[in-house]
């Protein structure tokens, strides 16, 4: 939008308030005429006189003069009608019993109320305040569907805050709180109203003070007035960056609390989170399909006690699936999500098994069991310094892992597979990534074979908030009164809400169970532009209302090992479609023969399990070529000659679990 339009909208909002002031004013200088007219009349007829026709005009006219300055004194002229509030319906009242108070002796000048019953003013008094309120009652029903609303006071115990949004999703939100069971969580002292379209006006009785130009102001005379800051309370939506950045900034300088409003059933209002720094709208994926897919399915979730495991337990659980089953070899972490399984979804038949999904016989006997119509296998090691210097069991978790609960999906007839990836399996400069692209190339190589499985590869960003992410570790490094560390000031990352990477993760399983195709499809969420991971750590130092450089420093340390400056979510080879579904892209591309991939695939990761790093990195490498390592010169140049003498059954083994899937190819050809 250019300077041009900016100015354009404003004018045209201004112009908008202006007309609806004048509309309104001349509502309330009409009621006056008739409440005037009608008492007067009323009043005589009760003597059984007739009044006089031009003494009756000139009292009205005088009322309706006295009305003018009573509404522009008592500010009622800036009301928004269909945000009435109880605070509003007072300021009626009180303009009303102004407008007779100026009436009087203005009346007495002109012709010291001859032809005129003093009585009337308590007959006219009660009909103009019942015309007024009952047309600003009319517009708030009309708009919202709600009269009693209005006559609710607000608690004056409650903290003071100054609410941010547009005009109409506060006033949205205020109503749908005040009318819960505990009403507004907050005492709303004035209004930032973003579109800055009702400046000088009133939405529910709160002032709107202006826009984003006017919250730093606005901040100061309340600070002033009440000797403490004011909250800020955001409604509404993810702000736009530059919104934020200012709302951010001044709660900074006045170490306010900034929350988040949200009308949400009983739930009233919450910190701002990590999520909330996105600055891009979260993403609210198709839930119909998903919801078709899992209600009444045997759900099968590996990692499931992890930070993407569990809310991937949560959200299925939503759909009302016929069991499902958690797998993690974390003990804890699978009492927890077991746990809140059990408070939260009673009625969700599920069973915790304690298992770790690189041990075959174990994860076998485990799906075995559990005969799942969707498995998601979230169960991986991702911390990339840690992998760098643990890369067999990085290969162990991530690709055998894959590989077991892959083969064992289409062994066993499972409808959908969902492998869950990363960006950092894109052209990978570390074992982590590498690991990832490894198994992405396995799983592309089975799906193909698999008669009844449907296998899908979503690829994440970043996950905010998720264990070991960059977001908990900023909010330590705050609490703990810095320095925040960035390895670099270029540095930028994809980032999503781990809500959003779990709904895209059961959205693909959705998309995949409905393709004509046999190749494991990919596919990525839309997050937007890449975020500076300086200006993440900024927005994280002002939310908890310190000054970046100033009462917190911000250090670069450097690149760690296997990071890069940048990433990247696709390969220049694959073919990015759009999916149908909002900010779902999908990408298909060539894959490899099974046959051509196991002899690598094998032998890496038997030197895994035999802890020869340098053999599994450098087969590793083979797989990912990106994946830059020193290779030793007397390595053997065929993969099957890294496979132990004494170690053939094993490579026997695993070439067994995928017969039967050869098998099955074969009939389908013949």
């Amino acid at each position: 939008m250019t300077r041009k339009d900016i100015i354009r909208a404003f004018t045209i909002g201004q112009r908008q308030a202006w007309r609806a002031i004048i509309i309104c004013t001349c509502y309330d200088v009409i009621a006056a005429f008739v409440a005037m007219i009608s008492a007067i009349y009323i009043r005589n007829a009760l003597q059984g006189t007739t009044p006089n026709p031009v003494v009756t005009a000139l009292y009205t006219v005088e009322l309706a003069v006295a009305m003018v300055a009573s509404l522009t004194f008592t500010g009622v002229y800036r009301q928004v009608w269909r945000h009435t509030s109880a605070s509003d319906l007072r300021r009626i009242v009180q303009a009303a019993l102004l407008a007779n108070l100026i009436f009087l002796p203005i009346m007495f000048l002109t012709n010291r109320l001859e032809g005129f019953f003093r009585s009337s003013i308590f007959i006219e008094v009660p009909i103009l305040i019942t015309i007024m309120i009952a047309g600003r009652l009319a517009s708030r029903a009309r708009a919202t569907g709600q009269f009693m609303a209005a006559f609710r006071a607000p608690n004056e115990k409650k903290p003071a805050a100054i609410l941010i949004g547009t005009a109409s999703k506060i006033s949205s939100t205020l109503r749908d709180l005040d009318n819960s069971s505990e009403g507004l969580p907050i005492r709303p002292l004035a209004i930032i109203e973003t579109s800055g379209d009702h400046t000088g006006r009133a939405i529910c009785g709160i002032q709107v003070l202006g826009d984003l130009s006017k919250l730093q102001e606005s901040m100061s005379i309340m600070t002033t007035r009440y000797g403490t800051p004011p909250w800020i309370a955001m409604i509404g939506g993810t702000l736009e960056r530059e919104t934020m950045d200012t709302v951010l900034e001044v709660s900074a300088k006045f170490k306010a609390t900034v929350q988040r409003l949200r009308a949400d059933g009983e739930f009233n209002h919450d910190e701002i989170s990590p999520t909330d720094l996105l600055t891009r709208p979260e993403k609210n994926l198709d839930r119909i399909n998903v919801s078709k897919l899992i209600s009444g399915a045997r759900v099968f979730v590996t990692g499931a006690g992890g930070t993407i495991g569990s809310e991937l337990v949560r959200q299925c659980a939503s759909y009302g699936p016929s069991e499902i089953t958690l797998y993690d070899n974390s003990e804890y972490n699978l009492y927890e999500i077991d746990m809140y399984m059990g408070k939260h979804f009673p009625n969700v038949q599920r069973r915790a098994l304690l298992g770790d999904v690189k041990e075959a016989n174990r994860l076998r006997t485990a799906m075995k069991k559990a005969k799942p119509d969707i498995v998601l296998h979230a169960a991986a090691l991702k911390h990339v310094p840690l992998m760098e210097t643990n890369p067999n069991e990085a290969i162990l978790t991530n690709v055998e892992g894959a590989r077991l609960a892959a083969t064992y999906a289409a062994e066993f007839g499972v409808k959908n597979f969902v492998f869950i990836s990363t960006d950092k399996a894109v052209q990978p400069s570390n074992v982590m990534g590498a690991s990832k692209r490894a198994a992405e190339l396995f799983i592309q190589a089975l799906a193909p074979q698999a008669a009844t499985t449907n296998f899908a590869i979503v690829r994440f960003g970043n996950v905010l908030g998720s264990a070991g992410s960059v977001a908990p570790l900023f909010e330590r490094q705050i609490k703990e009164g810095g320095p925040v560390t960035i390895t670099d000031a270029e540095m930028t990352r994809y980032f999503m809400s781990v809500e959003e990477a779990s709904s895209l993760v059961l959205q693909a399983s959705a998309l995949s169970s409905k393709s004509p195709h046999k190749e494991a499809f990919l596919y990525v969420l839309d997050m937007g532009p890449p975020v500076s991971i300086v200006e993440l750590a900024e927005r994280m130092i002002r939310l908890k209302g310190y000054r970046p450089g100033k009462d917190i420093e911000i250090v670069f340390t450097g690149l760690r090992p296997g990071e890069k400056l940048a990433e990247t979510v696709f390969y220049p080879k694959e073919e990015v479609s759009e999916t149908g579904v909002d900010g779902v892209l999908s990408a298909q591309s060539s894959y490899q023969n099974l046959d051509t991939i196991l002899p690598t695939l094998d032998a890496m990761i038997e030197a895994a399990r035999n802890r020869e790093r340098n053999i599994s990195l450098n087969l590793l490498a083979d797989l990912a070529p990106q994946l830059a390592i020193s290779k030793p010169a007397n390595l053997p140049q065929n993969p099957v000659d890294y496979i132990r003498t004494e170690n053939v059954d094993y490579l026997k083994e695993k070439q067994s679990n995928v017969l039967p899937l050869r098998a099955a190819k074969r009939s389908r050809s013949e």
